[in-house]
């Protein structure tokens, strides 16, 4: 619960401490004194975002501070999950700057306003009259149907389970877009592949014909070179393998003069084998440097290919066709790849829908089993609320159509007349209905919803008399189990609280500042009997107030 709150520099407000008790805390005042400020420094440390109202004339910083008393059960868990240091006293302070900078703390730690949100969610509620309104949406329909019936980890389940059929149709959509370019691509892909495979380039092929087209094209040069050297070892009248064979056989008739004489001998054979090797590589040589006009022009021709396909695909070596040429074959089988994904992606994603639809006939099923019980359990808050012939009725059908809260449609009818037919809410409840009626679904919500504080801002607009004193009645009952604040302007509900505060505002230096007290019991009768007698404490009223009090 919330046992103290501090609030500087807010708006009208230049310094104020309020500090509630456990039980029913009743705050009223005149018109523009800063009720509704309150709250509004209250939604500060709830997480709501500051706007311009913020911003004072008292200081350059607006400070909000509050300290809530939790339970370590329910609390100390969540502050783990967020890395903060649990405390039984949990204290939450908010800093603005007029600059618009703002700071947030928990037990002087900073948290963004994510992780505020995450942890004040069930801290406090608040509810106003211009809330009433929330009851035409579906939103805060399916999230109290779900509160009551226990739904929420159904409702989870199915979140999860469409977050992730949402996610495999993106893909499937995705991966159905780049088969569709793929496919436009694949004539023309198809195409430059048969135009690499009728090549069949080999690495450094280019490098070869030009070495080849050099030799052919120097062939006279390079055969007379070539028949020269034949001439010289072998075929001349006094080559040099001729001159070394006879040298050779000397060399065999002095072998037994001198013993090394052997070795020379050995070294002339070797010789004469090198030279008659190098006689064979070099008619070889001169074979293939023959002149061979058809075969310029088929190395000229093959030349020219290369170079083209170079000149189209902008490259310089031929080497980075190869690379080219192994991308486009990765492409085309790509492209038949992407078929069996296709198809394998498309199983999962109706195996996911599946699961989808699965996960909201559940949370359908669980839902409707409770509407019953839920419709009477509103209807018996607003026959206690005069309204005894108010009816009320969820209607719940699964349809084919998915959102956050399910496969459901829903509508919530309403009647508060006898004998008048069940309509949509929007259509037929006034404003006090409404009232009533968003009064008792908090009332069931509270019991149902792990709240520790209810916030009701003037929720008993357009009420009186005994459906006023009933109204306080509730808050009451609520205030047994939960801390409730009640803003009104109701005698009749004020004189319920288990403590009675009175907002108000005084002029200093020409500003006018708000400000809060605990009435007294003598305080208390005075403010009554204001509230009876229309700011007027008669002794009538007086006394009326009394006896509301003693009530």
């Amino acid at each position: 619960m919330l046992s103290k709150l501090s609030i500087s520099n807010f708006a009208i407000i230049k310094h104020i401490v309020f500090e509630p008790v456990a039980g029913l805390n009743i705050i009223t005042g005149e018109t523009g004194a800063g009720k509704s400020i309150i709250l509004d420094a209250l939604g500060l440390i709830l997480g709501n975002r500051a706007d311009v109202k913020t911003y004072s004339e008292f200081g350059e910083k607006c400070v909000v501070e509050g300290e809530f008393t939790i339970d370590s059960a329910h609390y100390a868990p969540l502050f783990k999950q967020m890395d903060l240091d649990f405390e039984s006293v949990c204290i939450i302070r908010r800093e603005i700057h007029k600059s618009g900078k703002t700071r947030t703390f928990v037990n002087d730690t900073p948290v963004t306003l994510g992780q505020l949100k995450r942890l004040t969610n069930t801290l406090v509620a608040i509810h106003s009259q211009h809330e009433n309104t929330q009851l035409t949406e579906s939103a805060f329909q399916f999230q109290f149907i779900d509160q009551f019936s226990n739904s929420m980890e159904l409702r989870l389940a199915y979140q999860n389970a469409l977050q992730t059929y949402k996610h495999q149709a993106q893909a499937l959509e995705q991966l159905k877009e780049q088969q569709s370019q793929l496919l436009k691509e694949k004539d023309y892909l198809s195409f430059l592949l048969n135009e690499f495979e009728a090549l069949s380039l080999k690495a450094d092929e280019e490098l070869s014909i030009e070495q080849s087209l050099a030799i052919l094209q120097n062939s006279e040069t390079l055969t007379a070179f070539l028949q020269d050297t034949v001439n010289t070892l072998s075929e001349g009248e006094y080559s040099v393998i001729q001159s070394l064979n006879q040298l050779k056989n000397k060399y065999r008739s002095a072998e037994a003069i001198h013993p090394k004489v052997k070795a020379v001998l050995d070294r002339l054979h070797s010789t004469i084998i090198e030279l008659k090797d190098i006689v064979a590589e070099t008619e070889s040589l001169n074979d293939l440097a023959q002149h061979d006009p058809v075969k310029m022009d088929e190395l000229n021709a093959r030349l020219n290919s290369i170079q083209q396909l170079k000149r189209k695909h902008g490259v310089e070596q031929s080497n980075e066709l190869l690379s080219i040429h192994e991308n486009i074959a990765d492409q085309l089988l790509s492209i038949g790849n992407i078929d069996q994904s296709l198809l394998e992606l498309t199983a999962q994603v109706q195996k996911a829908l599946a699961l989808v639809k699965t996960s909201a006939r559940a949370l359908h099923q669980n839902r409707s089993k409770h509407l019953l019980a839920l419709q009477e359990a509103i209807e018996d808050q607003l026959h206690a609320l005069e309204m005894p012939h108010a009816k009320i009725q969820f209607n719940l059908n699964l349809s084919e159509h998915m959102n956050e809260w399910g496969m459901d449609e829903l509508e919530l009818c309403f009647t508060a007349n006898l004998g008048m037919p069940l309509q949509s809410i929007s259509k037929v409840a006034s404003g006090g209905e409404l009232s009533r009626l968003a009064l008792s679904i908090r009332a069931i919500e509270a019991a149902h919803h792990q709240l520790n504080t209810l916030v009701f801002d003037e929720i008993d607009t357009g009420v009186s008399g005994r459906v006023a004193d009933t109204i306080g009645q509730v808050f009451k009952q609520i205030a047994l189990s939960h801390q409730v604040f009640a803003i009104t302007h109701l005698p009749q509900v004020a004189g319920y609280g288990d403590a009675h505060f009175f907002v108000g505002k005084t002029e200093n230096n020409q500003k006018t500042e708000s400000t809060i007290q605990r009435l007294t019991t003598k305080q208390r009768i005075e403010e009554l009997a204001k509230m009876l007698s229309g700011n007027q404490a008669t002794e009538i009223a007086k006394k009326n107030a009394k006896e509301l009090l003693k009530a």
